[in-house]
């Protein structure tokens, strides 16, 4: 399949809205969630993992050819991490969700590799792997044991698919889905999300 690309990509390499050589710098914002994360409640809690987060940070992007770019950056992400089964000790009293829960906030660094679909080079898609280290708890808990409520340094893979809007020659936006299984020391949730850039601004 990335030999079909590639070979498809020379080809149509002139339709493309973006140059050779192209440097954009954005900013992105994003949401993302496991799927099963409606069935928590305080009182019953099924077994697995559950997690929500949100990010918000700087992008840059390097265009080698016309249609494949290489970006990194830097983002500040907050999340719920609830990594939940039945060996988990439940104190008298205290059921509330924060107070097992990892809530860490973050510095995260991605490196992804994307491509602008040749001749629809309005689709952009990719995949690559982000960097997270926390630095703080959003939430603080009660519960003995569970006191490290930053967690652990960890690592996602993103995965997106989505549209480029920018213009060529010019900046423009981005909207992408993404997919990023995480991997942690207390469990592997897989996050669903979007991924907004308003506005990419071409310096090169």
């Amino acid at each position: 399949m990335l030999i079909l690309i590639l070979a498809t990509g020379t080809l149509f390499a002139k339709d493309s809205k973006h140059q050779k050589g192209d440097i954009l710098l954005g900013f992105d914002l994003g949401l993302g969630f496991t799927t099963n994360l409606g069935k928590i409640r305080d009182d019953s809690i099924p077994n697995g993992n559950y997690a929500m987060a949100f990010d918000l940070g700087m992008n840059v992007d390097y265009y080698p050819s016309k249609w494949l770019s290489f970006s990194s950056g830097f983002l500040v992400r907050g999340g719920l991490y609830l990594f939940w089964d039945d060996k988990v000790p439940l104190v008298v009293g205290t059921r509330n969700v924060s107070d097992f829960a990892k809530t860490p906030v973050s510095f995260a660094i991605p490196i992804m590799a994307h491509i602008n679909m040749p001749v629809l080079n309005f689709l952009y898609f990719g995949a690559g792997i982000m960097f997270n280290i926390p630095f703080k708890s959003m939430l603080d808990s009660n519960v003995p044991g569970y006191l490290d409520t930053k967690g652990k340094p960890f690592v996602g893979i993103p995965l997106d698919f989505g549209f480029d809007f920018i213009r060529a020659g010019r900046g423009g936006g981005r909207l992408f889905a993404r997919l990023m299984p995480e991997i942690h020391k207390n469990g592997k949730p897989v996050l669903f999300g979007l991924v907004w850039q308003p506005y990419n601004i071409k310096i090169k």
